[in-house]
């Protein structure tokens, strides 16, 4: 009874509205025709029963609410039947289950997580906004509702909630248990680099870090991952904490606080962690405020950009010019050193030839000065063995002449031996002849007659000894001119004089061949100087030429590269543009559109939004141990009772 009392107290302060508001009332309620064609004073009374039923219908059915909504607001037995009517349509359309609700509505989801980040409890805000007063079906799988707005009623079936909107709007909150979220969320904490559970953190001091973890949870609709933005607040108490450090997020005061603030970027996976040396930590706990991503973002200018990335299209073109022309002098440096090093193996070459004639002209030189001084030696012997066989020779001829008989006497024998043979012959002649002898006989007998025969011996005798002795005296006089001439018929002193300059000149020819070996050794020694430098010159000259060929190479391939990046930056500006395109899109949220979290049948939501709140870190409590208070006599009591205690 005292309930309805103060209903109708509430109804009779709550009537008190403008004409304009009754008339919207009146205007919008559907009371039925009995209602419409009463007066104005029927009409008060059924805005004022219908307002009676709306909250009297949590407890009773609607016909009973109306009747009694009538008994408090009087009215006429028609005010009632169309109520009646009024609540029995209300009733059949949520028993019926309307396919959708496409009335106006807003939705806010609370969400309470433990401290580690796992679900405890969710349960939406529903914020009803119809375009006239009625009963409004909203759906969700609600394990129980509650009218936000007034005392009215809630009736709900299944997932159909059936609710009458009086005023503009109305918010019942529906509770979901632990439901799963568009994010998985996981908090993990860490005490001087150990991992410890959040109820063993109150009061605890150290090395605090938290981390927190937001994951995507495939079984929720993707639409709120995909296009909500996260902010994550840590808070600290700031006289707890010290040297609070992030590279995640951003560190404020916020009164007596220090919190540290997250955001997660729509449609990605995050990890974010804080540290903080902590003495008696405590937290009320971390909240997640989780919004529609929405940016005034205008699509920048990129002329100026794509100008520049055609000017670097331009360098690189550029570029790739220097770059044959580099290739092109590397190549042709290339066979230019080829060349060098293939004079300088033939430098190399030519001077290890140098080297072994070098080393045939020490060996010569060195011959011809001993042969020189041989010749020299062999000169002089000449000149002394000259001038011995000179004097042998004319000691020879003076022997030979010395032993020759005078010509002259023996001429004067061969006379007289003539003589002495003409006389024989022409007395033995004459003998004969007178003897008669024929003449040539007489001849013949005279030529053989002893005496002719002896005279003629004696003539042979001297004839002989005659040329013996012209033969000592032509062999003297040879000897002679061998020694005066000794071939050439030169002067004897003449020959020894040539003999002497020859020997001479084999000294100086000694001298100078020996002078030549010294220097051929010279020669020989710079020579293998020369080729060992000529060599080292050779393999540098390789080397050279490798190098140069690896420059030749490394050269084409810049030019090669030079040429892909050129074709590459031809088309940087058209991809430049479809990047800022594609980034500008993923943040473009524009064309959301928002869909209702509690049930897919809820078609006009404008607005969903997600509160959630890990449960606070909490000190240890030490109770203090009860004090008894000692009995109180009659007296402290009267004081007590009149406050002078």
């Amino acid at each position: 009874m005292r309930l309805l009392k103060r209903t109708a107290s509430a109804l009779r302060s709550g009537s008190g509205k403008t004409d304009d508001t009754e008339r919207r009332d009146s205007d919008a309620a559907a009371s039925g025709e009995a209602v419409r064609m009463a007066g104005p004073r029927e009409g008060r009374s059924a805005r004022c029963a219908r307002k009676a039923r709306a909250r009297l219908g949590a407890a009773f059915s609607l016909v009973l609410a109306g009747t009694l909504a009538i008994g408090l607001c009087g009215g006429s037995p028609a005010t009632i039947a169309a109520l009646a009517a009024e609540g029995g349509a209300a009733a059949s359309a949520a028993a019926a289950g309307a396919a959708v609700n496409d009335t106006p509505k807003e939705e806010v989801v609370y969400a309470r997580l433990s401290a580690a980040g796992a679900v405890d409890n969710v349960y939406v805000v529903n914020v009803l906004k119809p375009n006239a007063p009625g009963t409004v079906v909203d759906y969700g799988p609600y394990t129980a509702v509650q009218n936000l707005t007034d005392a009215s009623g809630i009736e709900q079936q299944g997932d159909a909630v059936s609710v009458d909107v009086a005023e503009d709007s109305l918010s019942y909150q529906g509770d979901l248990g632990a439901a799963a979220l568009p994010w998985d969320v996981s908090v993990t904490y860490e005490l001087d680099g150990k991992r410890v559970d959040a109820t063993d953190l109150g009061g605890a001091s150290g090395k605090l870090a938290i981390i927190v973890t937001t994951k995507k949870d495939a079984s929720v609709d993707p639409a709120f991952f995909d296009n909500y933005l996260l902010q994550i607040t840590v808070p600290f108490v700031s006289d707890q904490v010290k040297e609070v450090a992030t590279e995640d997020g951003q560190i404020a005061l916020a009164g007596s606080n220090t919190q540290v603030t997250f955001t997660g970027m729509p449609g990605k996976d995050g990890t974010f962690r804080v540290e903080a040396q902590v003495s008696g930590f405590t937290m009320s706990g971390i909240t997640f405020a989780v919004v529609p991503f929405s940016m005034g973002i205008e699509t920048p200018d990129t002329t100026e950009l794509v100008s520049g990335f055609r000017q670097l299209g331009d360098g690189v073109g550029e570029l790739k010019a220097g770059a044959d022309g580099l290739a092109s002098g590397a190549s042709d440096l290339a066979a230019g050193v080829g060349q060098v090093a293939g004079g300088v193996d033939g430098l190399a070459a030519g001077a290890g030839q140098l080297v072994g004639g070098a080393n045939e002209l020490t060996g010569g030189a060195q011959g011809v000065a001993a042969g020189a001084q041989g010749l020299a030696e062999g000169a002089a012997g000449l000149s002394g063995g000259l001038g011995a066989y000179q004097n042998g020779l004319l000691a020879q001829a003076q022997a030979q002449q010395d032993q020759a008989e005078d010509i002259d006497t023996l001429q004067q024998e061969l006379q007289v031996a003539i003589g002495t043979y003409t006389f024989t012959y022409q007395a033995v002649y004459q003998t004969l002849i007178d003897a008669q002898v024929p003449p040539d006989q007489a001849k013949q007998q005279a030529l053989v007659a002893d005496a002719v025969r002896a005279a003629a011996q004696g003539i042979g005798a001297v004839v002989q000894r005659i040329g013996t002795a012209s033969g000592s005296l032509g062999a003297a006089d040879a000897l002679k001119g061998a020694a005066s001439g000794l071939g050439s018929g030169a002067d004897p002193q003449s020959l020894m004089g040539g003999a002497a300059a020859l020997s001479s000149g084999a000294s100086s020819l000694a001298s100078g061949a020996s002078q030549l070996a010294a220097g051929a050794g010279a020669l020989a020694s710079g020579t293998s100087e020369l080729a060992s430098g000529a060599n080292q010159a050779a393999s540098g000259a390789g080397q050279l030429s490798a190098g140069a060929g690896q420059l030749s190479s490394g050269a084409r391939q810049l030019a090669d590269g030079t040429g892909t990046l050129y074709e590459e930056v031809q088309g940087i500006p058209a991809k430049v543009q479809e990047e800022i395109d594609a980034m500008m899109a993923d943040y473009d949220k524009s064309d959301f559109k928002p869909v209702s979290y509690a049930s897919a049948k809820n078609t006009n939501v404008s607005l969903v939004q997600f509160v959630m709140s890990t449960d606070p870190i909490e000190a240890p409590s030490h109770e203090e141990p009860a004090v008894e208070e000692p009995e109180q006599g009659i007296w402290d009591r009267l004081l007590a009772l009149f406050g002078l205690a």
